[in-house]
């Protein structure tokens, strides 16, 4: 009997062509990533080790939830956050004191940030313009842009010398 399973799930890798070993291991995928990519990468995982043990903790935990996510979800959050981020200082504040320290779920507070935009289509349109015009940027021109608007964030010089 346990050579009739046997040769059934040969079978069933040679119908699939295979497509279950091909698989690629992680550090294939890293290896096929281009140097720049790569550069970022490992980058990010320092920044990560040199973080706290309970920051680690909370990034592993981030990372799982940002996992379990649907790719349509990933897509929603991603869009979520550029919209939060081109949107004026006030207006950001007055969000996240709509949905207060954190007191309620993510998807009610995407819910707010649409709902909002839905009632002020002025600022909808602007967003949108906004945000193609950010994603025209090159990524040396976001940079100057995001230290001009740390430094207005914060007044002037920011204490820790504009970083």
């Amino acid at each position: 009997m346990s050579g009739f399973w046997m040769r059934g799930a040969l079978l069933g890798l040679w119908l699939c062509g295979g497509a279950v070993l091909a698989q690629p291991t992680a550090r294939e995928q890293f290896e096929r990533m281009p140097p720049e990519k790569r550069a970022q990468l490992l980058e990010r995982m320092r920044a990560l080790r040199a973080l706290p043990p309970e920051e680690q903790a909370r990034a592993r935990a981030n990372l799982e939830r940002w996992r379990a996510l649907s790719a349509a979800e990933r897509d929603e959050l991603r869009e979520t956050m550029k919209a939060l981020k081109v949107l004026p200082a006030e207006e950001r504040r007055m969000l996240r004191d709509q949905v207060g320290a954190r007191g309620e779920g993510k998807a009610e507070a995407r819910q707010k940030l649409r709902a909002y935009l839905q009632a002020h289509p002025d600022r909808r349109a602007q967003l949108k313009e906004n945000l193609q015009r950010w994603r025209e940027l090159s990524p040396e021109q976001r940079q100057v842009m995001r230290e001009r608007l740390r430094k207005k964030k914060h007044g002037g010089d920011s204490p820790d010398g504009g970083t």
